[in-house]
């Protein structure tokens, strides 16, 4: 069975280009796919030792930015 947990759509940084992540379980696997309106997509299934380390990167990731004014 598939859930889909989320989808998070946003413009890229880098191109301006529209972008959508979207976060999904599949049985026992975690899915996450990232889409480029002009540049293609790619999904990737993953177990929770993989998912625990992405979540470690992202909190990383969050707390580096803390403080740093974003580009617009």
């Amino acid at each position: 069975m598939t859930t889909q947990v989320a989808t998070i759509c946003f413009p890229d940084l880098d191109s301006g280009d529209g972008a959508v992540i979207i976060v999904r379980t599949a049985g026992e696997a975690a899915g996450l796919a990232l889409s480029l309106e002009k540049g293609g997509d790619i999904e990737v299934f993953f177990g929770s030792q993989e998912l625990d380390q992405l979540i470690e990167a992202l909190n990383k990731t969050r707390e580096l930015l803390s403080g740093v004014k974003p580009v617009v």
